[in-house]
């Protein structure tokens, strides 16, 4: 009730005083016309006196304009601060619903891993592509050359945009015997096509990278019998994406596994393999991939797998490959 009556203070004030004013000058003018009787000074002490009495009307119509807006400001504030506390509560307690949840099912330790190693981790790939062509050696049977392509989209789930690191890894493998085979001959990095403007000539994008053994040479780093790659990608904003696109080769024996490791948390996989009739190829074998993964084409020369679920950093699947034996039969196509 007292809010409400303060409010009103200051307009009655400047009002007050407009009329006091007014009263006192019109008084003055009155007394002037009747000792000079000048047509003049009565027109400019009605100017004046008028102009009092309009500014203290106007000065009071505004000010209390002015509160009313002032206090629909604070209302406003007010109920975007409370908001923002609500989302900000929400999020601590939903993650600290998460925390209480995995702390049933897993130790502290554990969890601190995930944490780092996942949680905390600020990209992710997804619609992974895994090309392998696997052909036996006409100069030396017992060995097979592996031509690999990986296709996959880099994505940032940070709040920030930010420069990517992107790894990559080739070996030297039998390179006393074929040198030269165990490199990475490519990598090209695409950014969101949606952002980017077009060449002229409709393909690609102004901001494709492509390195080639040259370019990559500087980014490269000798760990024993194997070279690993770390490029930095253009900065990505927060959600956005980058194409990733690596061409590799390497030797491995006709009777072989390799097996393939995850550096980022990898959603959805798909593998194609493309080999020698001769060879009999496999993948997901092991558990828990055998039980995720779908083999979606089968035949002589070819099998394709695709996996919806998650690998996580540091997983991975096996591929094998072997000589067939004479007299065995052709895997069923499905």
């Amino acid at each position: 009730m007292n809010a409400r009556n303060n409010q009103w203070v200051v307009p009655g004030l400047l009002l007050g005083v407009s009329v006091v004013s007014y009263l006192t000058l019109y008084t003055l003018r009155e007394t002037a016309k009747l000792q000079t009787h000048l047509p003049v000074l009565d027109r400019i002490w009605s100017d004046v006196t008028t102009t009092v009495l309009l500014a203290g009307i106007v000065l009071a119509t505004w000010e209390r304009s002015s509160r009313r807006d002032m206090e629909r400001f604070v209302r406003r504030l007010s109920q975007e601060q409370r908001e923002i506390s609500e989302r900000m509560l929400e999020s601590v307690l939903e993650r600290g619903s998460v925390r209480a949840l995995l702390a049933e099912k897993i130790t502290e330790p554990v969890f601190l891993s995930i944490q780092r190693q996942i949680i905390d981790v600020p990209v992710v790939n997804r619609d992974y592509r895994l090309n392998l062509k696997i052909h036996r050696l006409p100069e030396a049977p017992e060995f097979v050359s592996i031509k690999i392509f990986e296709r996959y989209r880099l994505c940032n789930t940070s709040p920030e945009s930010r420069v990517l690191d992107l790894h990559c890894m080739s070996d030297f493998n039998y390179e006393d015997r074929f040198p030269g085979y165990g490199r990475l001959t490519e990598v090209r990095l695409q950014p969101n096509r949606l952002r980017d403007r077009l060449r002229a000539d409709g393909v690609g994008s102004d901001d494709d990278q492509t390195l080639d053994e040259e370019k990559l040479a500087r980014y490269a780093e000798r760990l024993g019998s194997a070279i690993e790659y770390h490029i930095p990608t253009p900065r990505v904003d927060p959600g956005d994406e980058i194409m990733i696109m690596v061409r590799r080769t390497k030797i491995q024996r006709s009777n072989d596994v390799n097996f393939w490791r995850a550096l980022q948390a990898t959603e959805s996989v798909e593998l194609d393999i493309e080999h020698d009739e001769q060879l009999e190829v496999s993948a997901f074998q092991s558990a828990p991939w055998r039980a995720f993964s779908k083999q979606v084409h089968s035949d002589r020369t070819q099998s394709i797998w695709t996996m919806a679920y998650a690998i996580l950093p540091h997983q991975g699947f096996d591929i094998s490959w072997r000589v067939r034996e004479p007299g065995d039969g052709a895997p069923e196509t499905v």
